[in-house]
């Protein structure tokens, strides 16, 4: 990593000290050709990087060509240095943009090679063509425009957010990359417009979305004052954002919610759900086990199980089955945990299966035999064939047989096959 790193940084300083496209713009240089494809290449961000294909990061920021955009991950693969942009034109419209950084260094077959041109120039024309291209080529231009190191764009990309003659899915793009790149002074005026009733829902809900993933965390402050009071929808979103912030102020404010009995039910349940499903890297576990424990509504002890079933620490997992054999809770539950567990698909099947003898209630096997039906590992087909063979209850065995009937398993068909020739 070590060499990849000064490698990279011994390219970035030649790219910095690239020389000026003089009179030429690169609009200009671009709109010389007519038919084919452009290329060129510019310094990025130091925290952009690629796989040189179809993988493109930046920060926390990830987008998978064409269409795939999410927030936190890691990529072995995912290699720094320069970015290169490939522009086709046809019949003197421009068609596309794709944006390549890491990998192999590949020129485009016939591609006419503008060379190294300055970041800072790039960013502009990328930004130009966003403003004015179509909805395809306008949200691949904020891309490249995204990654170009050294410039600050983040005015420039909330003004093409807000700019209602833009497609909605270009403005949503400005704002997803404006997480990426936007500094800490960026959040009062986010702040402004996420309170805005002028504003629309749509502009609102994306600008909460960036202050969540700015960086450092910086827009968790005003998030958390977001989920304290105003429109019930902005306060949800809110919530949800801090949940997918990984950040220990926000897990705080999640915490303090999901316990509090004055919040209204729906805001509640979404502060549990971001404990479970979005803020998995926090130890919530023994938190939303306490509260599960504190609670007497049978609705948010269901939120809980469903957030406690999504953790991996083994303590959850055995917390949920014992929600399952606990005879004194209400059935529903049961059959609630029950179904969780076999949902944990990381989970062993054999831990599932050795969990059957255990089972008292009729209402549970019946259940049982549905949960066990949604695995697909081998030994899961395997019980159910043994249950629809030899259970002692009639009606459990012709249960087997009805989810062996919906498998694709050619194991499942070869038994039943075998008990219709009977």
């Amino acid at each position: 990593m070590t060499a990849m790193r000064t490698f990279c940084g011994a390219v970035l300083a030649t790219l910095v000290a690239a020389p000026s496209l003089g009179a030429q713009s690169l609009d200009d240089r671009v709109g010389a050709v007519k038919d084919g494809s452009v290329q060129m290449t510019f310094a990025s961000r130091p925290d952009a990087c690629g796989d040189g294909d179809d993988v493109l990061g930046l920060g926390r920021l990830i987008t998978v060509y064409p269409s795939m955009q999410g927030h936190g991950w890691s990529n072995a693969n995912c290699t720094f240095g320069p970015a290169r942009v490939v522009i086709t034109k046809r019949d003197g419209e421009l068609t596309a943009v794709r944006t390549y950084i890491g990998g192999v260094r590949r020129s485009t077959s016939g591609a006419i090679d503008l060379g190294v041109v300055p970041a800072r120039a790039a960013a502009s024309y990328f930004l130009d063509l966003a403003s004015t291209a179509n909805r395809r080529v306008a949200t691949s231009a904020i891309m490249a425009a995204a990654v170009a190191d050294s410039v600050d764009i983040w005015r420039e990309l909330l003004a093409l957010a807000r700019n209602e003659n833009r497609p909605s899915d270009v403005r949503s793009s400005a704002l997803y990359w404006m997480s990426g790149v936007a500094p800490a002074e960026a959040v009062a005026p986010l702040a402004v417009l996420a309170r805005s009733g002028a504003e629309s829902r749509t502009l609102r809900e994306g600008v909460v979305m960036t202050l969540g993933q700015l960086r450092d965390g910086v827009g968790v402050p005003t998030l958390i004052e977001l989920t304290r009071d105003g429109e019930r929808w902005l306060r949800d979103r809110a919530i949800f954002w801090l949940g997918n912030a990984h950040d220990d102020r926000g897990r705080a404010t999640l915490r303090s919610l999901a316990s509090s009995d004055t919040l209204p039910r729906d805001l509640r349940d979404q502060a549990i759900f971001a404990l479970g499903f979005l803020d998995q890297r926090g130890d919530n576990g023994p938190f939303l086990r306490g509260l599960y424990a504190r609670v007497d509504d049978t609705r948010l002890k269901d939120k809980l199980i469903q957030s406690v079933a999504q953790l991996d620490d083994d303590t959850d997992q055995r917390w949920l089955v014992d929600r399952v054999l606990d005879a004194n809770e209400p059935v529903d539950l049961r059959k609630q945990a029950l179904f969780w567990r076999g949902q944990k698909n990381d989970a062993p099947v054999r831990d599932l299966i050795a969990l059957y003898p255990r089972l008292q209630s009729q209402e549970l096997k019946d259940h049982y035999v549905f949960v066990l039906s949604q695995r697909h590992e081998s030994e899961a087909v395997d019980k159910l064939i043994d249950m629809a063979r030899n259970d002692s209850d009639r009606e459990i065995r012709a249960k087997a047989m009805f989810w062996l009937g919906q498998s694709k398993d050619p194991r499942a068909t070869k038994f039943l096959e075998e008990r219709i020739s009977r």
